[in-house]
């Protein structure tokens, strides 16, 4: 052998050793026994236990249990015929204070061992939370939470805070990952601000090298959590609210600013995933309980949206119908009746948001009882149905009718034509809040039918 080929040898050995001996990764050992016979000081320190709990000890005895029979049947496969790297799979291993640690494991055959390459999946792993947290149900604020952890589990002695508007847009933002002052979340938005910055910025991200360039109180807060440098990345929010914002402060003893990239990158696409989820889900809910065409309640969202009888909510039920609403149709077309019925539909919900003084008088001013909340749905063709949440009185259903009826009749403008509908209305009251709504609505179906018979509105 050569000087030039020992030398290479020499080299490639010393390489081999310290790649098992410094590698970030697991590395171990085992022969066709399934007996461990090495692991690195790597693979100890992300399991947590010593060498000699580890070493001579069965591979199975460090597997979760729902993992053992695919784990073996690959060993075996590798071990008789396969002796190829394969590459990596997600495996749950035992660490020392009992819970299980999931690493990416690749494996191949060396000399009669099988040599098991451990890698740690966070992005991997965080990224399947986060997607079962979605599709799961859980509360937005919870999956919002796991998100930081992309930069954290890497820049452990650094910060990094998400700041995002609330699940539904309205009350205060919410804002997880480190504990951190308000002042250091993008909480003021002062003009010419890193969060501003990072807002109006082409690519969404803007960076504070120096805390000396910060707002004096800025300053202060940042130097008291050992902060160096400031880096921000605005998501836009699909939802049409004020745009998230991921905050990391940099320390002395953490990364380079720019280590952050990628982390940051991946909250950032992650975050957009999230947000789109959420919008669509709830572009779901709305229409699976409201009317496409006027923006009511449908039947499954006016069910839904009534007290239960066990509730003993008092009820006020309207059931009404529209009256000429056929020629309408006949003689203008559908695309007429649809705009009639979009029209009938905002001027109920203008009587309902008159206010309660004006919509059912003094009775009103009873603060014992709350404020009556008003439930509109077109439960199917022009059939339509106002309740009033809380309020059983015949007064306040008389002034409510009347108000509707009057509201109803009034001329409505298609296109170059005019359109004049006007409403039967049946009443029925749940004084006790004892019975169901399809009781009740039947009542005042009667109540309806009785007062079309009479050809009176009511």
């Amino acid at each position: 052998m050569g000087g030039d080929d020992r030398q290479h040898d020499e080299v490639l050995d010393r390489v081999q050793r310290g790649v098992v001996d410094r590698s970030p990764d697991l590395i171990c050992a085992f022969d066709n026994l399934g007996v461990i016979r090495y692991v690195n000081d790597a693979g100890l320190g992300i399991l947590g236990w010593e060498r000699d709990a580890v070493v001579g000890q069965s591979f199975i005895d460090f597997l979760h249990p729902d993992e053992i029979e695919r784990a073996v049947a690959l060993a075996m496969a590798n071990l008789e015929h396969i002796q190829a790297p394969r590459a990596g799979a997600p495996y749950r291993l035992r660490c020392a204070d009992g819970h299980y640690e999931t690493l990416d494991v690749g494996v191949t055959v060396l000399d009669g061992l099988l040599v098991v390459v451990g890698r740690r999946m966070y992005d991997h792993e965080l990224m399947d939370r986060v997607l079962y947290a979605l599709t799961s149900g859980r509360d937005f604020a919870d999956v919002m939470a796991l998100l930081p952890t992309f930069d954290l589990w890497r820049n452990p002695t650094e910060h990094c805070v998400l700041r995002c508007a609330a699940a539904d847009g309205d009350g205060d933002d919410i804002v997880v990952g480190s504990a951190l002052p308000e002042l250091l979340t993008g909480a003021r938005l002062d003009a010419g601000s890193v969060w501003v910055r990072a807002i109006a910025a082409d690519d969404h991200e803007a960076i504070e090298r120096s805390l000396d360039d910060l707002p004096r109180d800025i300053h202060d807060a940042a130097v008291a959590v050992g902060a160096t440098g400031c880096r921000v990345r605005a998501v836009p929010d699909p939802r049409g609210l004020a745009p998230a914002l991921i905050t990391v402060w940099t320390t002395s003893a953490g990364s380079p600013i720019e280590a952050h990239s990628y982390p940051l990158a991946m909250i950032a696409r992650t975050l957009d995933l999230v947000l789109r989820f959420h919008q669509s889900a709830a572009e779901l809910r709305y229409a699976a309980g409201h009317d496409q065409l006027t923006g009511l309640l449908n039947r499954a969202g006016f069910f839904a949206a009534v007290p239960p009888p066990a509730s003993g909510t008092p009820l006020t039920v309207l059931a009404l119908d529209l009256d000429g609403f056929k020629p309408v149709n006949d003689t203008l077309g559908h695309a007429a009746g649809d705009a009639v019925l979009r029209e009938v539909a905002t001027r109920l919900r203008a009587v309902a948001a008159a206010g309660p003084r004006d919509l059912l008088g003094a009775a009103a001013d009873d603060t014992s009882a709350g404020t009556p909340e008003a439930l509109i749905a077109r439960l199917g063709g022009d059939e339509l149905a106002v309740v009033l949440v809380g309020r059983a009185d015949g007064d306040d259903a008389e002034r409510l009718a009347a108000a509707i009826a009057e509201a109803v009749a009034q001329p409505i403008a298609v296109g170059d034509a005019t359109a004049i509908v006007t409403t039967s209305i049946g009443v029925a009251i749940d004084a006790t809040g004892g019975r169901s709504i399809d009781d009740v609505l039947l009542e005042a179906d009667a109540a309806l039918y009785a007062a079309k018979a009479r050809r009176t509105p009511r």
